[in-house]
């Protein structure tokens, strides 16, 4: 049944939900990328001159109704922070805390299997007995036998529904590893940094190591302004959330933190730092220009109007602070 579940995916149908087999692509959340505004899984198109730029796209509105794009997200950045965070969390400490982890839901998984075998063991013995006291039934009496025998019915029926229960509740069953497992897990975590940045390692190594973790990622540009909102669904059934933000190609355009900026650079012209001052604190405390780059002295942008003071020509002049590197 999984490899079947396996081959199913591995069709290339996002339509139907599917996440298709790896390619080849430099895309890593190719198949795995899901529209947070609709909710369905979205492709992906190169751009650029040369076609080198991925990015994510729903198609699913234009495709059906002609209407326009659901939404695009360009992926390099998104990329980059969903590597980040899947090799924080197969760092070796965090595999040691996943494995104690592990190990107390072992423990309870066995704790639960004997109360299975205790409950199956009852209804079948509950069966057998009902069986038995049909048997000793003497046959005239036809009215007692239609009794009993509705009794051991009932129970067989019930012997098999505790077995379907029971084989649901396997099926969900977490993992069980065993001491050789931890040992190569921890070697896995000490060694998965330097595969995954190997020149030799494939994009669609990369992409199969990423779903063996990572069932699904939601992007939305649309929810917070000047930001993609990234959320990823762990195989285990645990959400992160995160944001990062959007490069775009003006300051008046989907640019989330230009009060922000606008605020600082004030404060930084009253404490009397200049443009290359400015950029250099700028930087050191992670706010980003428009397209995402770091601030630079040498390319201005007027981000604060002219301050009312007989000083204001020049605290105007320094108020142009960088921006676009």
């Amino acid at each position: 049944m999984a490899n079947q579940r396996r081959l199913a995916d591995n069709t290339n149908q996002y339509e139907a939900g599917h996440r298709g087999a790896p390619r080849k692509g430099i895309a890593l959340l190719q198949g795995l990328a899901v529209c947070g505004q609709c909710g369905r899984r979205m492709t992906v198109r190169y751009s650029g001159p040369d076609s080198a730029c991925p990015v994510y796209c729903c198609l699913a509105d234009r495709n059906q109704t002609g209407s326009s794009l659901c939404q695009e997200v360009r992926a390099p950045a998104v990329d980059e922070l969903v590597a980040q965070t899947l090799l924080k969390a197969l760092e070796p400490d965090q595999i040691a805390i996943a494995i104690a982890a592990l190990d107390e839901i072992a423990e309870e998984t066995r704790s639960l299997e004997k109360q299975w075998a205790l409950r199956r063991e009852r209804a079948r013995y509950d069966a057998e007995r009902a069986r038995r006291q049909y048997d000793t039934v003497e046959p005239e009496n036809r009215l007692v036998a239609r009794t009993l025998e509705k009794a051991w019915e009932d129970k067989l029926r019930l012997v098999g529904e505790i077995e379907q229960e029971y084989r649901r509740w396997k099926d969900r069953e977490p993992l069980v590893l065993q001491a050789q497992d931890h040992a190569a897990l921890q070697e896995l975590a000490e060694n998965l940094p330097a595969i995954w940045h190997s020149e030799t390692t494939q994009p669609e190594d990369r992409k199969r190591i990423l779903r063996f973790i990572v069932q699904e990622v939601v992007l939305d540009q649309k929810k917070i302004r000047g930001q993609v909102a990234i959320k990823i669904l762990w195989q285990t059934g645990a959400t992160s959330e995160h944001q990062i933000q959007r490069r775009v190609q003006s300051y008046d355009r989907d640019y989330g933190e230009l009060e922000l900026v606008r605020e600082r650079i004030t404060q930084l012209n009253a404490a009397g730092d200049m443009d290359r001052q400015i950029a250099k604190i700028l930087n050191e405390e992670g706010v980003r220009s428009s397209r995402g780059k770091l601030f630079s002295y040498e390319k201005h942008l007027a981000l604060t109007p002219p301050l009312g003071n007989p000083h204001s020509q020049d605290q105007r002049r320094r108020s142009q602070s960088a921006a676009l590197a």
